[in-house]
Order: structure tokens, then C-alpha cells, then sequence
């Protein structure tokens, strides 16, 4: 009986300390879990929480100087470099160092033992949790209720290339890439200012994605700023797996087709918005870089504008309004005349016309319809086929179906001449997001020529006015400087100014930081430069 009583007491003892690591373990994640100084606590909870994380690589071993100590190695593989690993901490931690005999300490296993200063030690679980799917590596020690984050990570990637959307033929080719860390790098190379500012934080429950909020201290406005920042605060969402995560839920107007905030991939243009006082974010997993506040007129221009002379350059902005203009009207505008206003036809051309539409056994609003949306259809499959092939049968697809509809009497050759022209127009406009909003207002426009004419259109074009004007980027009026009227940033709208004549930058946007430069006739600082050169030739001779 006795002995029964002592196995009955001795397995309960036993449980008890098997309940005590599971019930470590097994703690909820957000009750803030504190590192244990027993080792095999702590490899317990991490393996209770990575269950079924066959990548999770947990290395045992002990520390030559101190044999009476173990520590723990935790990483995600792959995600590290192995051999800066074998060579720089475990060669360390195993070899023994007549000289020194380190305590278990990780702030002395930090600075002496391993040599690292990339690091941080943390006694909070949920940070090391973190620091793991961060892709860093862990070092736990026996009796320390501390560990120590060491940054080694290394995660898969590839080169800085060109972005394919992108492309230009004067200016830096260089994009961004995946990695957050790569692009922040990128801009700091083209800003080398302690004024530029970047801000960390972590959305998404799941993922965890990184975020940073790049702007310059001393230009862009703090009011905008801080609304940037409480409007990604206010983001409750699973997961972020690339900017339009963010966008649609940090714009001003997310049911509008037109675009309020700015989209990119190269480094130049990031750069040259934040000099003009925008605020960019960054975003980890994605190329892509957003801007805001963003106006009408930025859709409408390239960096490479400022590489180019610039008269040029305004020419090439004059051609991009217009392109946006005949792509979105040109259909509706051309049934509207053809069924409603045959007398603004010459008549000769109105003859050829109808001699063309002859054999059509539907109206024009019905022909131009399926023209149009052949044309979607084409442009869709160019862009999901493979690449190598995508190009060559979008181009001879339109052609192919064009003849073929023109011979079956499906369509006529104005009409597929206009939508020609409709689809050319389209590829002037630089930004996707614009060129991609004008698709749906095309189709209402081609619905209201079809119906009423002329007034259809002039009425819809009227509407469109009053919605983009009423829209707002971050509070800034969407179609300033137009609306409201700025009278110094005017000709920005319709010219690319020389950069000698631009003294100050939007206060819109800036607000009591719109300053550039004091201004100065650049005749008059050439006059001035010449005449200083002069002198200092004669005081030399």
C-alpha cells in the first residue's frame, strides 16, 4: 500500500512539471509571454507555436567556455546565412578561448564572444516569434532570461532590373525589387539627407508585412503626415501581399475608377515626389511604391520629362492630354456624328461612310460596342499569354479580326479606324492606373453618343468635370492647379517649365514649405558668373 502511495505521489510530481513546460508552452501568444531561464521551457513553446513548421530549425549545443551551459540556435531555413552561421557564431560558441571565460550573459555573448552588432535582445516571446518569421537568427542560453536577435537574414530575391511598365529612353533604369530593405536603400542613395525621414510599422494580422513611410522632415506638410499615418493605424486587415492592400483603404475616394494615389517602381521618381514634398510607402513583398498626395496633372507626366529639353517636354504633355481626351470620347463622339449630326460630315466623306456601313446590319452604337470590347478582349489576353508571344498576337489578332470583320460585313472601316485610334491614344497615357480608369467612362460616353447625340457627350464630359474636381487626394483638391485656380502653378499644367524658373513647389501640398529657391534671373546669374570669371583671369595675369 505504501508503495502504491509513493508511485501515486511520484507520478503526479512528474505531471505536474510535464504540465508546467506544456502549460509555458501552450499560453496564448498576446498574453505577452516572458522568456524562461530554463532552455528546454523556451524550445518547448517555440515548437508548440511552429507545429508542423517542417522549415523551423532548432540547433542544440554546448558552450565550450562555459560547459555547464547550453544554448539553443532557432531560424527559418533558408532564410539566414548558413555560412556566416558555421563560421561566425557556432565556431564561436563551440571553440574553446583559453583566454576568457565568458558568464551567460547575452549582452557579453554579443559584444565579445560573436562580434556582432547587428542585434538586439529581447525577453518578450511574442518579439522573438516575430524576429523568427523575419527570417533572423536566435540565440537562447541556459539559465538567461534573455535572448539575443542576431540579423543575418538573407531571404531569396532577385537583381535590380528595369521595370518593364516603366521603361524609358533617357534617365536611371534602375526599379525596386521585393525586399523593403533594398528599396529604402535605393532612395537613400538618390537622397543623402538626415531630413529624410522613414517610419516602421507592421500590418496585417497574419502576415506581418513591413511598411515604411518615407518623407522629408523640413518640406512635406506634418498635417498630411499625420493623416497618412492614422489612416494605416485605422488598417485591420489579414493580410497585405502588395500595395493595392493599402491603397484601397487609404485613399480618399475608393469608389472612384480615377487614381488619388501615385504608383511606381523606380527609385528617380520616389525621389523627385518627396522633393516636391509627397510622402511615399513602402511596402515589403512588393515593387511597387505609393505616393500621395497625388493630383491629375502627376498622371499625365513622366520623370522623364526633366531629362529631356523642355520644350520637348511640354510638346510630349500636350500629346498625353490629348491622347486622354481622344480615348475617352473618340467612339461615343464618332456615333453621336454619324447618327445624330450628319451635317458636320463633308459630303463626300459622309458618301464613303455609308457606302462603308452599307452591308452593317446593326447601328453604329451596337458595332462600335463590340469593337470595343473585342478590343478589351485582345488587350487582356496580350497581357495574360506568355511574353515572348503576347506582343506579336495582340498586334496580329487586331489586324486579323479587323479585316475579317470588315469582309464579313461585321463592321466598317471607319469604325475600325476609330478604334484604332481609340487603342493607339490609350498607349500615350504614361501611368496604367489612368490609362485603366478611362475603360469603363469610355463605354458610358459611347452609351450617351449613341443615345442623345452631341449633348450625350458634351453632358457626360460636364459630369466628369464636377467629379474630379470634387475629389480630394489627402485633402489636397484633385485637379489643382486647375481647380482651384493657382495662378503660379498654372503653366505647370500645360508646360514643362525650365527648371531655372521653378521657385517654389506647390503650397498645396507643401504648405508653408513651397520654397525652392529665392528667385533670380538666370540671365542675370550667368552675366554675374561671367563677370566673376573675369576677374579672377585678370587677377591672375
Amino acid at each position: 500500500m505504501l508503495d502504491l502511495i509513493k508511485t501515486m505521489f511520484s507520478l503526479s510530481d512528474e505531471n505536474s512539471k510535464k504540465k508546467t513546460i506544456n502549460e509555458t508552452a501552450k499560453v496564448p501568444k498576446d498574453e505577452n509571454i516572458k522568456i524562461s531561464h530554463i532552455l528546454e521551457e523556451n524550445k518547448q513553446y517555440i515548437k508548440n507555436i511552429f507545429e508542423n513548421c517542417s522549415d523551423l530549425i532548432i540547433r542544440e549545443l554546448k558552450i565550450t567556455n562555459n560547459p555547464e551551459f547550453s544554448a539553443m540556435l532557432v531560424y527559418i531555413d533558408n532564410m539566414i546565412q548558413t555560412n556566416l552561421i558555421e563560421q561566425s557564431i557556432i565556431e564561436k560558441l563551440t571553440k574553446e578561448n583559453q583566454e576568457k571565460t565568458y558568464t551567460p550573459n547575452s549582452k557579453d555573448y554579443s559584444k565579445y564572444l560573436l562580434g556582432i552588432r547587428d542585434n538586439d535582445i529581447y525577453i518578450d516571446m511574442d518579439k522573438i516569434i516575430d524576429s523568427i518569421l523575419s527570417g533572423k537568427l536566435i540565440l537562447f542560453i541556459d539559465k538567461v532570461n534573455e535572448a539575443l536577435v542576431i540579423n543575418v537574414n538573407n531571404p531569396p530575391g532577385r537583381n535590380i532590373e528595369e521595370p518593364e511598365v516603366e521603361s524609358v529612353i533617357r534617365g536611371p533604369r534602375e526599379g525596386f525589387t521585393e525586399s523593403i530593405a533594398t528599396n529604402k536603400v535605393l532612395i537613400r542613395k538618390k537622397i543623402k539627407n538626415t531630413n529624410l525621414k522613414m517610419e516602421s510599422m507592421k500590418i496585417g494580422r497574419e502576415t506581418k508585412t513591413d511598411i515604411a513611410i518615407a518623407y522629408l522632415s523640413n518640406i512635406a506638410n506634418h498635417d498630411i503626415v499625420r493623416e497618412v499615418r492614422k489612416r494605416l493605424n485605422k488598417i485591420d486587415i489579414d493580410a497585405v501581399l502588395g500595395a493595392s492592400y493599402i491603397k484601397e483603404y487609404i485613399e480618399d475616394d475608393p469608389t472612384s475608377g480615377f487614381p488619388t494615389i501615385f504608383s511606381t517602381e523606380k527609385p528617380d521618381v520616389v525621389a523627385g515626389k518627396l522633393l516636391e514634398g509627397r510622402i511615399a510607402i513602402i511596402i515589403d513583398g512588393t515593387p511597387v511604391v505609393i505616393i500621395m498626395p497625388s493630383l491629375f496633372i502627376e498622371f499625365m507626366i513622366t520623370n522623364e520629362d526633366f531629362y529631356l529639353k523642355f520644350i520637348p517636354s511640354t510638346i510630349n504633355r500636350w500629346i498625353r492630354y490629348l491622347s486622354f481626351i481622344i480615348c475617352l470620347t473618340l467612339p461615343g463622339t464618332y456615333v453621336a456624328i454619324t447618327t445624330f449630326h450628319q451635317e458636320f460630315i463633308p459630303t463626300p466623306l459622309l458618301v464613303t461612310f455609308i457606302k462603308a456601313r452599307s452591308g452593317v446590319p446593326y447601328p453604329a452604337l451596337f458595332e462600335c460596342f463590340l469593337m470595343l470590347l473585342a478590343y478589351e478582349i485582345l488587350r487582356e489576353a496580350g497581357v495574360r499569354i506568355p511574353r515572348a508571344v503576347g506582343q506579336a498576337i495582340s498586334v496580329v489578332g487586331a489586324v486579323v479580326l479587323g479585316q475579317a470583320a470588315v469582309e464579313a460585313g461585321l463592321a466598317s472601316t471607319p469604325m475600325v479606324i476609330v478604334i484604332a485610334a481609340t487603342a493607339i491614344s490609350s498607349f500615350a497615357i504614361p501611368s496604367t492606373d489612368m490609362y485603366t480608369a478611362t475603360t469603363f467612362p469610355r463605354f458610358i460616353f459611347l452609351l450617351l453618343g449613341g443615345t442623345l447625340g452631341l449633348l450625350g457627350v458634351t453632358s457626360g464630359a460636364i459630369l466628369l468635370f464636377i467629379k474630379l474636381i470634387s475629389m480630394r487626394s489627402f485633402g489636397v483638391p484633385y485637379m489643382a492647379p486647375l481647380a482651384p485656380v493657382v495662378t503660379n502653378e498654372l503653366p505647370d499644367l500645360f508646360m514643362r517649365r525650365p527648371l531655372w524658373a521653378k521657385f517654389k513647389r506647390s503650397w498645396l501640398i507643401t504648405g508653408t514649405h513651397s520654397i525652392r529657391r529665392k528667385p533670380k534671373s538666370r540671365i542675370k546669374s550667368i552675366k554675374e558668373e561671367h563677370k566673376k570669371a573675369m576677374e579672377e583671369n585678370n587677377r591672375k595675369e
